[in-house]
């Protein structure tokens, strides 16, 4: 089972976020928009989607109203990714159930910080406990 999934219109930004995920030592799937995270979603479970906001077929905010609306997949972290600088954005994002926020263009550390809030990394699961 694939740990994220990766939803990204732009290959560049899904190659970029698969490299991040990879190196951290994370799984990942990837969809290229909100029809077909819907349709990965329902076949696989994933700890955390990673949710570009603006992707052509069905964009981030649909996808995530989508997913919510899904009693099991209601406590699903997500995460919004976009460009959209506007003043507003980031609270239209958790108003339709983004748990958090990244602005493009974003950052390794605040990628995999933001991930850690919401999922333990790939090394704290496999560490024994003592």
């Amino acid at each position: 089972m694939p740990d994220i999934l990766i939803v990204e219109d732009n290959q560049v930004n899904q190659k970029l976020i698969a490299f991040l995920l990879a190196r951290a030592g994370f799984t990942y799937d990837r969809a290229e928009n909100g029809a077909v995270a819907l349709q990965k979603l329902a076949a696989e479970p994933y700890r955390l989607v990673l949710m570009d906001i603006m992707m052509p077929v069905m964009n981030g905010y649909d996808a995530t109203r989508a997913i919510r609306n899904d009693p099991r997949l209601k406590d699903l972290p997500i995460v919004a990714l976009t460009a959209n600088a506007m003043r507003g954005e980031e609270e239209r994002c958790r108003a339709v159930g983004c748990n958090d926020f990244i602005a493009k263009p974003y950052s390794k550390d605040v990628v995999l910080a933001t991930i850690a809030r919401l999922i333990e990394p790939p090394a704290a699961q496999a560490a024994p406990t003592a």
